[in-house]
C-alpha cells in the first residue's frame, strides 16, 4: 500500500477501532508510513476530526445504509468516516474526499466496496442535519454532540442546559496553553519571544504565569521549547498545580505525577530547591516525567515508580502534596475524544472512586501537622469531586477545606468542597481543586 496521509490516517482508525488508546497508534502509524511536514498534520487532522464528530458521522452516514455501518468491514467503514470528515468539516472539496475514498478502497484490497463508498458519500456529504428528526434529547445530544450514550446521558442528566456546549466546546480558545518557566522568563517575556519567532496569536492565559498561542507545527518543535522556556499544560492544570501553594526548600509530594507537567511548575515555584518527589503507578509514565525533568534541567527533582494507593517507606512525611487522580476525564472531552464514546461503567466506577479515596487517604498519611494537600481530576463528575472530599473529611476529621491565596478565574463554581470549571463557565478545561489543610 503506498504510504499517503488519507491512508495512514484510515489504518489508524481501524486500530483504534480495537484497542483505544489514539494518541499511541497514531503515532505508531505515522512512523510506520514515515509521513513528514504537511503529510503527517493532514493525517492527524482527519484522525482526530472523526474521532472528535463521529456521532454525528455515524448518523448521516447511517441514513444512507439500510444494513447500517456496523455490517460493514472495518476499514469500508473508516474510508468513510474519513470521506465524510473532511467534506464536512476539514474544507475538502466533496470531489476529491469521495475519489480519494474511491481510491483507498484498492489500497485497502475492498474493491467491491467502491461503488458503495462512491454512492453513499455523494449523497451524505450533502445531508442537511438540520432536517433530522431525533427519538429525544438524547439522541439529540449523540448526534449533534457526538457521544456515545452513556456520556450523553451524564451530561443531559448533571448539566442539561449546557450539555451539548461542553461536548463543542474549545477549551483555552482552541489554543495550546504554555507554562512560562519563571526561571528563565515570565509570560509577558514568553509571548515576546514567541512573536518574534513568527508563532501568532499570542497572549496571556487567564490563570497567572500561562501563556495561550496557536502553533503551525508542535510546540514541542520549537527551539524555546528544548531549551526550557515553557512547556505544555492546560490552564486549569496549571491552576491545581498552583494552589499547593509550594515554596524554596520544602519538601513536596506529586503522588500522580506523569506525565510531569505539574512537576514541573511545582519545581519552578520551588525555584529548583528542596526535594519534589515525583511519583507515577508505571515505569514508562515514570521515563514521561525524567525526560521533561531534565529538559527542564531541574535538579531538586525525585522521581520513582510507585502506587500511591498504599504508603511506601521511599516517600518522606511533606510540607505539601498534589494528589492529581486518576478519574473519568468527563472534562476533557474535546482534547481526548476517543472518551466521548466510554461505556460509564458502574462497576468500573465504584473502583475508580476507591482508588481516589485509597490515594486521597496515603496522602493523608504522608502530610505533616499543617501541610496543605490539594486534590484534582480532570472530570466534571460530582461523585469524583465534591462528594469524594465530603466523605473524605468525614474520615479525616484532622482536615479542613484551605482557601488558597491563587485567584480563581471569573466562572469557577466554588463549594464547601471544592472549585469546579466547567469549560462553557471558564474558558479551561473541565476540571475540579479542592485545597485542603491538616490542622492536627
Amino acid at each position: 500500500m503506498a504510504a499517503n496521509p488519507r491512508a495512514a490516517a484510515v489504518a489508524a482508525l481501524v486500530r483504534q477501532e480495537q484497542d483505544g488508546f489514539s494518541n499511541l497508534i497514531l503515532d505508531a502509524e505515522l512512523k510506520r508510513q514515515k509521513l513528514e511536514g504537511r503529510d503527517k498534520a493532514f493525517a492527524s487532522a482527519i484522525f482526530y476530526t472523526v474521532l472528535e464528530h463521529r456521532g454525528t458521522l455515524d448518523y448521516i452516514l447511517e441514513q444512507f445504509l439500510p444494513k447500517g455501518l456496523a455490517k460493514l468491514d472495518a476499514p469500508v467503514r473508516e474510508i468513510l468516516r474519513a470521506a465524510l470528515a473532511q467534506a464536512r468539516y476539514m474544507q475538502v472539496p466533496v470531489s476529491a474526499a469521495v475519489n480519494e475514498a474511491v481510491k483507498l478502497t484498492r489500497s485497502f484490497k475492498k474493491s467491491s466496496a467502491s461503488g458503495l463508498v462512491n454512492a453513499v458519500l455523494r449523497r451524505a456529504c450533502t445531508y442537511d442535519l438540520d432536517t433530522a428528526v431525533f427519538r429525544d434529547d438524547i439522541e439529540r445530544l449523540m448526534v449533534l454532540g457526538s457521544a456515545g450514550r452513556d456520556v450523553a446521558e451524564f451530561l443531559h442528566k448533571n448539566y442539561p442546559d449546557e450539555a451539548r456546549n461542553i461536548l463543542t466546546y474549545k477549551a483555552d480558545g482552541g489554543l495550546t496553553s504554555l507554562r512560562a518557566n519563571p526561571l528563565k522568563a515570565d509570560a509577558a517575556a514568553l509571548c515576546e519571544k514567541l512573536t518574534a519567532l513568527g508563532v501568532r496569536e499570542v497572549r496571556q492565559g487567564v490563570v497567572p504565569g500561562s501563556v495561550l498561542a496557536r502553533f503551525e507545527g508542535s510546540p514541542t518543535d520549537q527551539e524555546l521549547f528544548r531549551q526550557g522556556y515553557y512547556h505544555v499544560e492546560g490552564q486549569a492544570s496549571q491552576l491545581a498545580a498552583l494552589c499547593v501553594e509550594a515554596k524554596p526548600g520544602e519538601t513536596v509530594l506529586d503522588l500522580c505525577a506523569a506525565p510531569g507537567g505539574k512537576t514541573l511548575l511545582l519545581a519552578e515555584e520551588m525555584q529548583n530547591t528542596g526535594t519534589l518527589y515525583s511519583c507515577d503507578a508505571a515505569e514508562n509514565r515514570v521515563q514521561l516525567i525524567r525526560t521533561a525533568v531534565e529538559r527542564m534541567g531541574f535538579t531538586n527533582v525525585k522521581t520513582l515508580c510507585n502506587d500511591a494507593t498504599q504508603t511506601t517507606p521511599a516517600l518522606p512525611q511533606a510540607d505539601r502534596i498534589l494528589a492529581d487522580v486518576p478519574c473519568s476525564g468527563l472534562g476533557i472531552l474535546a482534547k481526548k475524544p476517543d472518551l466521548r464514546y466510554k461505556k460509564l461503567d458502574p462497576a468500573r466506577q465504584a473502583e475508580l472512586l476507591a482508588t481516589q479515596a485509597a490515594i486521597l487517604d496515603t496522602a493523608a498519611r504522608l502530610l505533616k501537622a499543617g501541610g496543605r494537600l490539594v486534590y484534582s481530576t480532570c472530570t466534571i463528575e460530582p461523585e469524583e469531586n465534591q462528594l469524594q472530599i465530603r466523605a473524605f473529611l468525614q474520615r479525616h476529621p484532622e482536615f479542613c477545606v484551605a482557601e488558597p491565596a491563587v485567584a480563581f478565574p471569573a466562572g469557577m463554581t466554588a463549594t464547601e468542597y471544592g472549585a469546579l470549571s466547567v469549560p462553557t463557565r471558564t474558558g479551561m478545561d473541565g476540571f475540579f481543586l479542592c485545597a485542603l489543610q491538616k490542622t492536627r
